[in-house]
């Protein structure tokens, strides 16, 4: 965990920073709620749920701006988590293991995802010197020759 934190943080782009800084404010985020509201498996825990839905809102804030794949894949993976919480909800009979696993699993998995994600960056910097990091939409709208309605 540290590790892909770590070299994110040290070495990553922006998107790799902005998303060790989501995983960061989730850990934060379930170490101080656990103290006000500890889990114990039996029903949704809240406090998971909370900061799996920051990360999801994280991670697709990303997505949507970065000129990368992995937060997609963050993305993708934090509504597993999520969709954990409303499994949960919907069925009181889920074994407290596998409700800890779904809800946990996938976040572990995004720490690999950014660490692949910050060494492909790495990559693409060494071959062509720069990684353009974010979108430019206002750009791309402008080249297409797309006339906004009315005028």
């Amino acid at each position: 965990m540290l590790a892909s934190l770590g070299l994110a943080l040290w070495k990553g782009g922006e998107p790799e920073r902005a998303g060790a800084l989501v995983l960061v404010a989730m850990w934060a985020l379930q170490s101080l709620g656990v103290n006000f509201l500890p889990s114990r498996f039996i029903a949704v825990d809240p406090v998971a749920f909370l900061s799996d839905l920051v990360g999801t809102l994280g991670f697709g804030a990303i997505a949507l701006n970065a000129r990368r794949f992995w937060p997609l894949c963050a993305t993708a993976l934090q509504v597993l988590s999520l969709s954990a919480h409303f499994a949960r909800w919907a069925d009181l009979a889920i074994p407290k293991l596998v409700y800890a696993l779904m809800r946990s699993g996938p976040t572990f998995v995004v720490l690999s995802v950014l660490l692949i994600g910050t060494v492909l960056h790495l990559r693409r910097l060494h071959r062509d010197g720069v990684d353009r990091s974010w979108q430019d939409w206002s750009r791309g709208a402008a080249r297409s020759g797309r006339q906004v309605a009315g005028r």
